[in-house]
């Protein structure tokens, strides 16, 4: 049984954690690998993928990223080799050694790296020198057979060329006379139907003799072949017979080559998806600054530091995401949290739920190193509206629905998350079902976390063993919320607050108040005059350590800012650092721009053009301005070999070839591939003379059967 359903885990936002680590796979199996990822509650499975994640983290912050490149899922190809006589096409060979290849590149890499863990995967991949040279020896790296694939092929080619040039002279000296004549349509050469053909005039087809093989759309041109040149055409289409049947005999043999090797190049195949996968959770744990935390067995949470991943990945420079700190576990079984709307509650639940799911998935994650966490054998989630018209349930209905099903899964081991316990029917009724539901939870031995705002669990988590408060602290002079989380205190509703802030009338927030009754209101009058004194106590504290200004004279006085207003589910941002990622800087006071690419505490990973630079920040500084536009920056993400400039404007796509043509001379890529078109050919051509121009590029093709495709191969 899984620990969690897709369902539950999206609701608490691994949709965002699933689509950033989409964008860092570079493979079509790591997609695969993805697609199936989900959390473990086995332990030692747990750290060897996280200790795996982690080590490729530490390469990539020293700069020693994996050789990894895009390559097919091969498994419908390697299912067509396997019978006895088959044979696959060219370009599907140059495929497996594409496979072939990354697998020696990312064996011998990993291996020779201080890897231990990671290692213990790498050992697993074949090395298949033999099949990758011999498909190699007959396939070159644009899908094409080798003119040197055999002596045989080589021969044969050689007389195609030979007969070739022979009908393109004879046929040339016919357009000639027929364009003197004025029998001609039009002045060069076409082909028709595998014959090389000269189009005429429909009224002058029978000046020539010879075989119409095709007209044109308005009848107006005949494509007509020469009489005296079909003798040199059969021939031509005699040594094309010749060449395909030595082409399939190639073809054959190289299959027979791939047929042994069936089982590693599939073994191959799924660990190259799992390396993918590890290396994409091992970049969006760098994005996040993610750890390996202390793993224990039981079922625990003691969160420290802890950010809210999903915050992280859409957040600014402008903006600190709140940190976390919440316990549970041990004697202490369920948390109820309360505060304002809009205050962070379900936000802190949905953290701490996306981070110990994100563990089980071997995906480091932004806490405190010191944090423990354990595993949990389900976690059942209950977050939202789940009304549903097709199956007739309230929004209720359906939140008691869901409470069934975690009654019944309540025990040791499983890990409870309910939003507004509680609502949706009469308060009272809601609230006393729902502490009724927590009792079974608690004595079930189930870790449970759930947002109220019911004063009735207030109550009951503050008089209950093994239950606890838990809120959301609020500004009660700004009457915003701070994001802070306490443990061990309830939290105030201010909703008669927030009235009066917004300009509520005053009878009706009189009448509110004696309708809520002298118990309630003097419960929400303590837990008010809490946030107060709690409020001005920080204050107190912020000013006792702020150091005393010394006097200065009038001269000396600067203007003092503004400080920034703080946004929901931030905290207030840090002062403007001197240097910052996509800063462009010099180094050692050289004259020539360079960008940060990535930063920390003293270092810094900076790009001159397609070299990058790992310095201190002592030998930084920053440039008065920005270099010309043609400096863009640099993607950090996994170079792609693939570029499709379709649609684009020439000077567009010129651009685009150029950064793509530097980004993979970056990643020390060696084939790349840009989808043109076929169209008027203006555009490939324009791209072909770029080409031409960039010095990494050592050469480029298309093929004649696939005009809309250039296959470039770098220096």
């Amino acid at each position: 049984m899984a620990v969690i359903t897709s369902e539950a885990l999206a609701k608490l936002g691994w949709g965002a954690i699933h689509a950033v680590l989409a964008t860092e796979l570079v493979s079509a199996m790591g997609l695969e690998q993805l697609r199936i990822l989900g959390p473990s509650n086995r332990l030692d499975a747990v750290r060897r993928s996280l200790a795996c994640a982690n080590e490729i983290q530490q390469a990539i912050e020293r700069n020693d990223a994996l050789p990894l490149e895009d390559f097919l899922d091969l498994r419908e190809i390697l299912q067509r080799a396997a019978p006895d006589e088959s044979w696959i096409r060219a370009d599907e060979l140059e495929a497996i050694r594409k496979v072939c290849r990354a697998a020696r590149r990312v064996r011998r890499t990993i291996v020779q790296e201080p890897f231990p863990t990671v290692s213990k995967l790498a050992r697993r991949l074949t090395v298949l020198s033999e099949l990758e040279d011999h498909i190699a020896s007959v396939v070159d790296v644009y899908g094409e057979i080798r003119s040197d694939a055999s002596p045989e092929l080589r021969r044969i080619r050689r007389k195609m060329r030979r007969l070739e040039s022979q009908l393109r002279e004879r046929l040339r000296s016919i357009l000639q006379r027929a364009v003197a004549g004025g029998h001609a349509a039009e002045a060069r050469l076409t082909v028709r139907r595998g014959r090389m053909v000269i189009p005429l005039r429909a009224e002058a087809k029978r000046k020539i003799r010879g075989f119409v093989h095709d007209a044109s759309a308005t009848g107006r041109t005949v494509y007509l072949e020469p009489a005296e040149c079909m003798e040199l055409g059969n021939d031509i289409r005699l040594a094309e017979a010749e060449e395909a049947r030595e082409i399939e005999r190639l073809l054959r043999e190289a299959t027979a080559h791939v047929r042994r090797d069936l089982s590693a190049l599939e073994s191959n195949l799924s660990l190259l998806g799992a390396v993918d996968l590890l290396h994409a959770k091992a970049r969006v744990a760098r994005r996040l600054n993610g750890v390996v935390p202390q793993l224990r067995r039981d079922p625990y949470l003691d969160i420290r530091d802890g950010r809210s991943p999903v915050l992280l990945l859409h957040a600014t420079e402008s903006k600190m995401v709140v940190p976390l700190n919440l316990q549970l576990g041990g004697e202490l079984r369920t948390l109820v949290i309360t505060g304002p709307n809009a205050g962070g509650k379900t936000v802190a639940m949905k953290t701490a739920g996306l981070l110990t799911m994100m563990l089980g998935c071997g995906i480091p994650i932004p806490v405190h190193p010191a944090s423990s966490f354990g595993l949990f054998s389900r976690v059942l989630v209950e977050i939202g509206d789940d009304q549903s018209i097709e199956h007739d349930l309230s929004t209720y209905t359906a939140r008691v629905a869901g409470l069934k099903r975690m009654c019944s899964a309540a025990g040791d081991g499983t890990l409870l998350l309910v939003d507004e316990i509680g609502t949706g029917t009469d308060p009272a009724q809601g609230a006393a079902l729902a502490q009724a539901v927590l009792e079974w939870f608690t004595e079930q031995g189930a870790l449970t976390i759930v947002t109220t705002h019911h004063g009735i669990l207030k109550a009951y988590a503050n008089d209950t063993a093994r239950v606890a408060n838990g809120s959301l602290s609020f500004d009660e002079v700004t009457m915003s919320p701070t994001f802070v989380f306490r443990q061990g205190l309830p939290g105030a509703s201010f909703a008669f607050r927030i009235a009066e802030r917004m300009a509520m009338k005053d009878g009706i927030i009189k009448r509110a108040r004696e309708l809520f009754g002298s118990a309630g209101a003097s419960l929400e009058k303590l837990m008010v005059t809490y946030e107060t004194l709690n409020s001005r106590l920080r204050k107190q504290l912020n000013a006792s350590v702020q150091p005393q200004p010394k006097p200065a004279d009038a001269k000396a006085v600067k203007s003092v800012k503004a400080a920034p207003k703080r946004r929901p589910g931030r905290a207030k941002p840090k002062p403007e650092l001197t240097l910052d990622t996509g800063q462009w800087v010099v180094v050692d006071h050289g004259k020539t721009p360079c960008q940060i690419l990535e930063i920390d505490e003293k270092r810094a990973v900076v790009a001159f053009g397609n070299m990058r630079l790992n310095v201190g920040l002592h030998r930084l500084k920053p440039v008065k301005k920005d270099p010309p536009a043609t400096n863009q920056r640099l993607n950090r993400q996994a170079a792609k070999s693939r570029l499709d400039v379709r649609g684009n404007r020439v000077a567009e796509a010129l651009r685009a070839v150029d950064q793509f043509v530097d980004q993979g001379l970056g990643h020390s890529l060696i084939n790349l591939e840009i989808i043109h078109g076929k169209g008027t050919g203006a555009l490939r051509e324009a791209i072909h003379e770029r080409l031409d121009q960039l010095d990494g590029v050592s050469t480029f093709k298309t093929p004649p059967l696939n005009p809309g495709v250039t296959y470039v191969k770098l220096a």
